[in-house]
C-alpha cells in the first residue's frame, strides 16, 4: 500500500466511523465534546452526535436555543470537536465552523420531524440551560417529568430546539501504540483534504 493509499483509507475510515457512531448509542464516538470560545474562555461540552454528511463536511448535534453556548456560536463559530475510543485507542479532533438553525430553518424542521419524543421531551423545559434555580429542578413541566410527550404536546418544544451544524475543514487522527504514537492530519484546501503526519 503506497502513502497515498494509506491516507485515502484514514479518510474513509475516519467519515465510517462518525457515521456508524451516529445510530450506536454505545459507541464511544457517540458523546464527543465540542469546545468553544466564548468571552469568559474556552467552554468544551459532551454532546450526542446527530448527523453526519460527508458529502458536505458537516457533522451536527442538537441543543435548546435557549443554551449559552448557541451565543457563543454565534459570535466565534470556530469550534472544535473530540472524540476518543479508548478501547481502539483512537482519538480523532474535527475543527470547523459552526452554524445554528432554528425556527423557520428548514434544516431545523427537518432534524425535529427525525427527533424521537423522548428526546422532543429536553426542549418542553421552562427555563433554559444554565439558568440559576433556587432550587434542584429537571425544569420540565411536571405533566412531563414522568412520561414523554404526545407527539401534539411535543411541538410546543420546538421554539427551544436548534441545530448545531459544523463545516469541518481539519481532522487530526491519533493513533496511541506502545510502540510509538501515529498523528496524521487532513485539511481541507477549498477543493480536497491535503494529508500530512505530524508529530504526536
Amino acid at each position: 500500500m503506497t502513502e497515498q493509499e494509506g491516507f485515502d483509507n484514514l479518510f474513509r475510515e475516519i467519515w465510517d466511523d462518525l457515521v456508524r457512531a451516529v445510530g450506536e448509542r454505545r459507541n464511544p464516538f457517540h458523546t464527543p465534546v465540542v469546545a468553544s470560545l466564548g468571552p469568559d474562555g474556552v467552554e468544551a461540552h459532551v454532546v450526542a452526535l446527530r448527523r453526519v454528511t460527508p458529502e458536505q463536511r458537516e457533522i451536527t448535534f442538537h441543543t435548546d436555543l435557549r443554551a449559552q453556548k448557541i451565543l457563543r456560536f454565534r459570535e466565534n463559530p470556530n469550534v472544535e470537536w473530540v472524540f476518543y475510543d479508548a478501547a481502539r485507542k483512537v482519538q480523532i479532533r474535527a475543527r470547523g465552523r459552526m452554524s445554528v438553525h432554528a425556527g423557520d430553518d428548514p434544516i431545523a424542521r427537518d432534524a425535529w420531524e427525525r427527533t424521537r419524543l423522548m428526546s422532543r421531551r429536553c426542549y418542553l423545559a421552562e427555563f433554559g440551560s444554565g439558568t440559576i434555580l433556587d432550587a434542584p429542578s429537571s425544569g420540565l413541566p411536571a405533566q412531563f417529568e414522568e412520561r414523554s410527550p404526545s407527539l401534539e404536546e411535543s411541538e410546543a418544544g420546538y421554539v427551544n430546539f436548534a441545530v448545531c451544524m459544523t463545516t469541518v475543514h481539519r481532522f487530526e487522527h491519533l493513533h496511541l501504540a506502545a510502540r510509538g504514537h501515529l498523528r496524521r492530519a487532513l485539511t481541507w484546501n477549498g477543493e480536497t483534504f491535503e494529508q500530512a503526519w505530524l508529530a504526536p
